[in-house]
C-alpha cells in the first residue's frame, strides 16, 4: 500500500497518492486529446478524398428486392466525375475523367418541364460503344431506360428526354434519379464509366409562367437563376450559344455558369454536339 507521505509544494501540501491520481488524470487527458486529434485528422482526410460525384466512375447496383426485375441497371458511385482507373480489359479509349455531368455539385437539378434536357461534357466515344441512360423514380423504381451509340466527337452532348408523365408539378418534392453509363465492356459491366444526377420537378408559379412567355432569352436566364431552376437555365444558354457559335461572349457566359457550380469553365468553350432525342422505352 502507498504511504500518504506529505510532499511540500509552492502552493501547499499534497500526498503521493494525490500525485499519482493527478498523473493518471494527465495521462488520460493526453490520450483523449490525441485520440480527438487523430479522429479530426482522419475525418479531414476522408473529406479530402471524396471525389466530385458528377464525374465518371464505375460500380454495379447491388441487387435488392426493389430492383431485381432489372438486372442490367447500373449503380453509379454517386459522382459526376470519375474516381477509379479502368482495368486492362477496358475498351473505352478515353480517360474517365473526361465524362462530366453538367449539374450542380449536390447532383440535384430543378426542372419546370416534363421533358428536360441534360448536358454532359464527353470525350470522343466511338460509334461502336453503347451509352445507356436510366431514369429511376422516387422509390428507386425503374421509370425508363434507353441505349444509344457514341458519335465519335468530343464536346458538350445534350440528351432531350421525351415527355415523362411522372415528372410534373403534381409530383413536386419527388426526386428522380438518373444514370448515364458508357459501356466499355459488354461482358463485364463493372468497367462502365458512370455519372449520375437527380431531377427535381418544381411547381411553375403563375407569375413566373407569365413572365417567361414574354421574356427574351437573356431575361429567361435571369428568371431561371432567381428561381434556382438549373436545367432550363443551362439549356437556354446552350441554345443561345448554338445559334451563335462565333459569339465568344456566350461561350464565356456558359463557362461562368459552369464555374459557379465548381466545374471547369473551359468546358464552355467546347463544341455543342447534336442533341440526342431519347425515345425512352423499356
Amino acid at each position: 500500500m502507498f504511504k500518504h507521505k506529505p510532499v511540500k509544494t509552492t502552493i501547499g501540501v499534497v500526498t503521493t497518492t494525490s500525485l499519482i491520481v493527478l498523473s493518471f488524470t494527465s495521462i488520460g487527458l493526453t490520450q483523449i486529446t490525441t485520440e480527438t486529434n487523430n479522429s479530426t485528422q482522419q475525418e479531414e482526410s476522408i473529406a479530402d478524398s471524396v471525389p466530385d460525384r458528377r464525374k465518371g466512375g464505375a460500380s454495379r447496383r447491388p441487387q435488392t428486392p426493389e430492383n431485381t426485375e432489372d438486372e442490367e441497371v447500373v449503380q453509379a458511385p454517386r459522382r459526376r466525375k470519375p474516381a477509379a482507373s479502368r482495368n486492362d480489359n477496358n475498351q473505352c479509349n478515353f480517360n474517365p475523367q473526361e465524362l462530366v455531368a453538367l449539374i450542380p455539385e449536390n447532383l440535384q437539378g430543378k426542372t419546370i418541364t416534363t421533358s428536360p434536357t441534360l448536358y454532359f461534357s464527353v470525350p470522343a466515344i466511338t460509334a461502336n460503344t453503347e451509352i445507356e441512360f436510366v431514369l429511376r423514380g422516387p422509390q428507386d423504381e425503374l421509370v425508363e431506360k434507353q441505349t444509344f451509340s457514341g458519335k465519335g466527337q468530343a464536346g458538350i452532348m445534350s440528351l432531350k428526354l421525351p415527355k415523362v408523365p411522372r415528372i410534373s408539378s403534381l409530383n413536386a418534392q419527388n426526386t428522380y434519379h438518373w444514370y448515364l453509363s458508357v459501356i466499355c465492356n459488354q461482358s463485364d459491366r463493372a468497367d462502365d464509366v458512370v455519372v449520375e444526377g437527380l431531377l427535381q420537378p418544381v411547381i411553375l408559379e403563375s407569375n413566373l409562367a407569365q413572365e417567361l412567355e414574354t421574356a427574351s432569352l437573356e431575361e429567361r436566364i435571369k428568371l431561371y437563376q432567381s428561381y434556382d431552376v438549373w436545367h432550363e437555365r443551362l439549356d437556354t444558354l446552350a441554345k443561345m450559344r448554338r445559334s451563335q457559335p462565333q459569339n465568344t461572349q456566350l461561350a464565356q457566359k456558359l463557362g461562368e455558369l459552369l464555374e459557379s457550380v465548381q466545374l471547369d469553365p473551359a468546358i464552355g468553350q467546347q463544341p455543342l454536339l447534336e442533341t440526342e432525342l431519347l425515345s425512352l422505352s423499356r
